[in-house]
């Protein structure tokens, strides 16, 4: 059977054919599209100031193609782009490198696009919070202006900090060139900067100025007033006498309404015009100064006091001396200017030739009372002669007068602190010699100078004419050594001394007039420093050390200060050569601090001084000379465990030991290539273990000594010194009796037998023993005999 299909039937059905395809087309690209989905993960919500952004992008249902991206920034305005390195899974990270300069800070959204699906994410980036103020608001130019500086952001390694800068503009908004911009690297979140008014003062005007601190784009604006300050000083110097005779020492009294400035200026005009400037320090309202070789012409003299912006002015007139004087020179150094109760002056007399065989000592105390005179005998040019200090001897400023041959000297000296223990010098232990334990180290040193030991006991030497810094073990084994001849990161040109603190280890490249700081490894970490004269800038760098605070002193004898840089490495201070009594110093060599912040400094005008960390000058001790506890060239000092300080005595070829408050315990050294000689030493360190190490820098080798040596029957110096004195009425029976009292526990004498009594009862005819045994005539032991013997008659009683 044949049948015939409708031609309009069968269009129809092609139509209803057409339309279904089409439907289910869009069906299955609907239920594509709604496949996909976006998920993206910021890194954080709260991205850091200086944070690249990130975000983790996931596409479920990725089919290859470009992501789109729109980021709305805090301001509004965008940034976009594509991201075209997705992996096959659909992830990838999305990374906008920014920092914080950009000041982006505040809500950010980004939009992703892919096929038509869209995903936002929401985060923030954290502000730098700056926060500055200062200690006031009005200023004057003595006054030091306290900055400080508090930021959210910092990074902890100095090296990758970014820096804070402080800039000063007068109140149209100029910036004042001729104030050195200050940078400190933000690696703390806070810091407080100590801006001297001094400079910007002295060259502009009073009136209002701004601080800028900026940090990054972040800036924050402190306004202050530079006041007048010469209406608020006032200076007033008047001398002890108004004609004074050829020779005589100028006494000078200086009241000031207010302590502003650590030091001022005093110019003196001779009779013949001839200017002399000097500095002087001040501490209180009332400072004392003493002029000596000031009065050297027949004349008027006239001087200025400049402090703080101030002068005052005035003068006086110096005679001929009524009757001609011997013609020699006479100098009177004493061994320290402060002294506690109970201590004994040792006072150096030195005269240029012998013209008669005593000479006459007394002293002054603080009400102008003239203590009674001793005639005390002189058989050389350079004899030490002493004086006990009473422990009823009121505190202040005290005179002590010579007189040789009507040629009168006089110096100061001030009378503070407790009295003495007398049992504390009856220790016998603290004068045990050290001990020789090794040649320590066994390398090829040239020229070696400075030393310093980490808490390890791990030891690091300069050496210098190798230009390099060598690391030992405690048993000498080298582990290490770095640095080459250069003026690059790392390299040296006659670097001298050394200090190694808790993680780094800081040299003074001295030829480079610089600091470079290092790692334990010798990596390079970060230098400062270059020739000239402004804050910061170097000379000659020879010495450091720092406080417990962590500032960095710097000794600088080409320029004669003793500069600070504070735990950033940024200068903070300066210690000059002052003309208070004691405190000015010609060149500086070492620097020590002991555990309670005081630091003593080695000068080349052979004598040690001693200061607070915040530089007040406490004392000094020793002078020219080659006595116990005078020095010809220190150099090098070295604290122990109990505070005891140690001085390499250079030039005169030894190491000299003291106690805290400077007074001469022993020696030891000579002049050689021995074992326990010295050419010249010129560095120190002391360890853990109570070893100290002596760098001889001629010998070309280090030495190092056990401080706790094996207790010896050597009498020591003051013993001997106390006896001769006694012997010679410069001293009482009862400094005797700590000499006999020292005999006995040090075995020389047996007192088993003895009484003992509150003092010692001597016949006079044993004074001439003593002196014979002092000036090295008999020997300890006939000398301990002839005690052993008077004790035991019951004639000598202690």
């Amino acid at each position: 059977m044949i049948y015939l299909i409708n031609d309009k039937n069968h269009t129809m059905r092609k139509v209803i054919l057409l339309l279904v395809f089409a439907v289910s087309t869009i069906f299955v690209t609907y239920q594509q599209a709604n496949a996909i989905t976006i998920t993206a993960t910021p890194q954080t919500l709260n991205f850091g100031p200086n944070d690249w952004i990130s975000v983790s992008l996931k596409i479920q249902g990725y089919t290859g193609g470009v992501i789109s991206w729109v980021a709305h920034r805090p301001d509004n305005s965008t940034i976009s782009g594509n991201l075209t390195q997705v992996k096959g899974d659909g992830s990838t990270t999305h990374q906008i490198i920014r920092n914080a300069f950009d000041n982006y800070f505040g809500n950010w959204s980004i939009d992703y696009t892919y096929n038509g699906v869209k995903q936002i994410v929401n985060f923030k980036v954290t502000p730098i919070v700056l926060t500055i103020f200062t200690d006031k608001y009005l200023y004057y130019e003595p006054d030091i202006m306290k900055i400080n500086i508090t930021t959210s952001y910092y990074v902890p390694v100095a090296a990758h900090a970014e820096f804070i800068h402080l800039n000063f503009y007068d109140q149209k908004g100029k910036l004042l060139n001729d104030i050195i911009p200050i940078d400190i690297r933000a690696f703390q979140p806070n810091v407080i900067y100590n801006f001297a008014m001094g400079g910007l003062a002295h060259y502009h005007p009073p009136g209002l100025y701004k601080l800028k601190v900026q940090y990054y784009n972040t800036v924050v604006e402190i306004p202050f007033l530079l006041g007048e300050y010469s209406t608020l000083m006032q200076v007033s110097s008047q001398t002890d006498k108004n004609t004074y005779q050829v020779g005589d020492a100028v006494n000078m009294e200086l009241l000031i309404t207010r302590v502003t400035q650590s030091n001022g200026t005093l110019k003196i005009t001779d009779p013949l015009g001839d200017v002399t400037v000097h500095q002087f320090h001040v501490n209180s309202v009332h400072t004392s100064l003493i002029l000596d070789d000031m009065t050297k012409h027949i004349g008027t003299y006239s001087y200025v006091v400049q402090y703080a912006g101030i002068s005052n002015s005035g003068s006086f007139n110096v005679i001929a001396n009524p009757t001609p004087l011997p013609n020699i020179e006479l100098d009177v150094s004493p061994d320290k200017l402060n002294y506690r109760p109970g201590e004994i002056i040792h006072v150096k007399i030195h005269i240029s030739q012998i013209i008669t065989n005593s000479t006459s000592l007394w002293v002054v105390d603080p009400n102008g009372v003239e203590y009674p005179r001793l005639s005390l005998p002189i058989t050389t040019t350079d004899t030490i002669l002493p004086h006990k200090i009473s422990k009823n001897y009121m505190t202040g400023q005290w005179t002590l007068y010579i007189d040789y041959d009507r040629i009168i000297r006089d110096v100061p000296f001030y009378v503070k602190g407790s009295p003495v223990n007398d049992n504390d010098i009856l220790n016998i232990n603290q004068f045990s010699v050290p001990t020789f334990v090794s040649n320590f180290g066994a390398t090829s040193f040239n020229a070696p100078t400075g030393i310093a030991i980490d808490s390890d006991n791990d030891v690091y030497v300069v050496d210098s004419g190798n230009s390099q810094v060598k690391k030992f073990d405690s048993e000498g084994k080298l582990l290490l050594s770095w640095g080459t001849v250069g003026s690059e990161n790392g390299q040296f040109i006659h670097p001298n001394g050394i200090f190694v603190g808790k993680k780094y280890v800081y040299v003074a490249d001295t030829g480079n007039a610089r600091i470079q700081m290092f790692d334990k490894e010798g990596n390079f970490i970060y230098g400062w420093g270059s020739y000239g004269d402004a804050h910061g800038m170097l000379h000659t760098p020879v010495g450091l050390a720092t406080d417990s605070s962590g500032d960095l002193f710097v000794a600088d004898s080409g320029r004669n200060t003793i500069q600070i840089f504070n735990t950033q490495d940024v200068y903070a201070n300066e210690i000059k050569s002052l003309l208070t009594e004691g405190a000015n110093f010609t060149s500086l060599n070492g620097i020590a601090f002991d555990s309670n912040d005081y630091f003593y400094v080695s000068s080349s005008d052979n004598k040690i001084l001693k200061f607070s960390d915040i530089g007040d000058f406490i004392n000094f001790f020793g002078s020219n000379g080659t006595e116990n506890s005078r020095f010809i060239n220190p150099t090098a000092i070295a604290i122990d465990s109990k505070d005891n300080f140690y001085v390499a005595d250079t030039n005169n070829h030894r190491i000299q030991k003291f106690d805290p408050y400077g007074n001469f315990i022993l020696s030891w050294g000579s002049e050689g290539t021995s074992t326990g000689q010295f050419e010249e030493p010129v560095g120190l360190a002391t360890d853990s273990l109570g070893n100290i190490y002596i760098v001889d820098k001629k010998n070309d080798n280090i030495q190092k000594f056990s401080l706790y040596g094996i207790s010896s029957k050597t009498v020591p110096n003051w013993v001997r010194e106390r006896a001769l004195w006694w012997s010679e009425g410069a001293l009482g029976k009862d400094d005797f009796a700590l000499v006999v009292k020292f005999m006995i526990n040090q075995g020389l004498i047996d007192a088993t037998a003895m009484n003992e009594t509150s003092s010692i009862h001597v016949p006079q005819w044993v004074k001439k023993e003593a002196n014979w045994w002092a000036l090295g005539q008999i020997d300890d032991e006939s000398f301990a005999n002839s005690l052993q013997y008077l004790i035991s008659i019951g004639i000598l009683k202690v």
